[in-house]
C-alpha cells in the first residue's frame, strides 16, 4: 500500500448542549477535504476528542465522515482502549461505520501497562489480534519516548511483519528520532512525522512520505503543499511555506507542542476556526479547558501573520 501526501487530523465539534454537531462536522471534514495534495481524512483520534466520546458516538462520527468524504480518499479512524479485547471492538465498529483505515491509538498509555510498550511479544500480540480479527490497514501511533509508552524499535520492526500494519504515525518529537525509526523501518512501511511544531520540517525532508497532523484543519491547502514540496525535495521552497505560514501557527496556536501545552489545543484549533468563520463554537469536552480571551488574541494574530484573516 502506497501512502503518500497530507492527512489532516479532524475535529468534533459540539453543540450549545455539549452534543456532537453532526451537521458542522460533515461541513468540516467537506472543507478540510477540498484541499489538493490529500491521502485521507483521519476522525477520532486526539484532536477529535476521541478520550471525550463514548463508543456510540465514536460510531456515529466516523458515518457522518463516511457521508461527507470527498471521494479518493481514505478514511483513518482513531481507535483506543486498554484491554485488546476493547480495541479489537472499537476496529470492528469503525469498519462497521465505513472506515478504510484505523489509526491505533496506544493500549500502553496506562502506567502500569506503559513499560510493556517496550515488550516485542506484547506489543505483538495486541496488533497480530487486530491483525487477523479487524482486517483493515493500520496506522500505528508512536508516542514521544518522555510519554514513557513509546514502542521500541524493535517492537515496531515486529509488528511491521504483519499483512495490516502499513505505516507509523512518527510523533517522534526531534528529527533525530524520526530518523532513527525511518532509518530501519522505512523499507517495510510508510514512517508519517507527526510534530505541529517546526520539528516538522526537518523530518519532512528525511525522505517522508506524508504527515498525520492536527494542526493542518487550519489552512489545509497550504499544509499539503508543505508537505508536497518537502516530500519532493524542494527543501527551499518548503522552507519558505513553513517560515511564513506554519511558524506562526505553531507558536500560536499549539505553543511549538503537541503534547504539553499550557493551553488545550484542541480548543485553539477549534477557536481558530471560529475565528476563520469555519466553526460557530471553541467548546470543547472537560477534562479539557476553554481558550481564554489572551489565547483568543495570540491565535489572531498567528491567523493574521499565516495570511488566514485581514486586518
Amino acid at each position: 500500500m502506497t501512502i503518500q501526501g497530507l492527512i489532516p487530523a479532524t475535529l468534533t465539534p459540539f453543540n450549545s448542549a455539549g452534543a456532537i454537531d453532526h451537521l458542522a462536522l460533515s461541513k468540516h471534514i467537506t472543507s478540510v477535504g477540498s484541499a489538493t495534495g490529500l491521502y485521507g481524512i483521519a476522525v477520532n483520534g486526539h484532536a477529535g476528542e476521541i478520550l471525550a466520546l463514548n463508543d456510540d458516538e465514536r460510531q456515529a462520527v466516523i458515518s457522518t465522515a463516511r457521508s461527507a468524504m470527498p471521494s479518493g480518499l481514505k478514511l483513518i479512524a482513531g481507535i483506543e482502549a486498554s484491554s485488546i479485547d476493547g480495541l479489537v471492538r472499537q476496529g470492528l465498529r469503525a469498519r462497521d461505520a465505513g472506515a478504510d483505515m484505523l489509526l491505533v491509538i496506544p493500549p500502553f498509555d496506562v502506567r502500569v501497562y506503559r513499560h510493556l510498550s517496550h515488550n516485542v511479544e506484547s506489543v505483538f500480540h495486541v496488533f497480530q489480534r487486530l491483525d487477523k480479527e479487524v482486517a483493515l490497514p493500520m496506522i500505528v501511533f508512536q508516542y514521544p519516548e518522555p510519554s514513557g509508552c513509546a514502542y521500541s524499535l524493535d517492537a515496531l520492526d515486529r509488528i511491521a511483519a504483519l499483512d495490516h500494519v502499513v505505516a507509523i504515525k512518527a510523533s517522534s518529537g526531534t528529527p533525530a528520532k524520526y530518523a532513527e525509526l525511518h532509518d530501519r523501518l522505512a523499507n517495510k512501511l510508510a514512517l508519517l512525522p507527526a510534530a505541529d511544531s517546526p520539528s516538522l520540517l526537518g523530518m519532512l525532508l528525511h525522505g517522508a512520505p506524508g504527515s498525520l497532523i492536527g494542526i493542518s484543519v487550519i489552512g489545509t491547502q497550504q499544509w499539503s503543499d508543505l508537505v508536497f514540496e518537502a516530500t519532493r525535495g524542494n527543501a527551499q521552497r518548503a522552507k519558505e511555506i513553513h517560515n511564513s505560514f506554519a511558524v506562526p501557527l505553531m507558536r500560536s496556536i499549539f505553543e511549538y507542542h503537541m503534547h504539553w501545552t499550557a493551553t488545550c489545543p484542541f480548543g485553539a484549533t477549534k477557536e481558530a476556526l471560529v475565528q476563520m468563520g469555519q466553526f460557530s463554537s471553541s467548546w470543547v469536552r472537560p477534562p479539557s479547558v476553554l481558550v481564554n480571551d489572551h489565547k483568543k488574541i495570540e491565535i489572531r494574530n498567528g491567523l493574521l501573520q499565516a495570511g488566514l484573516l485581514k486586518k
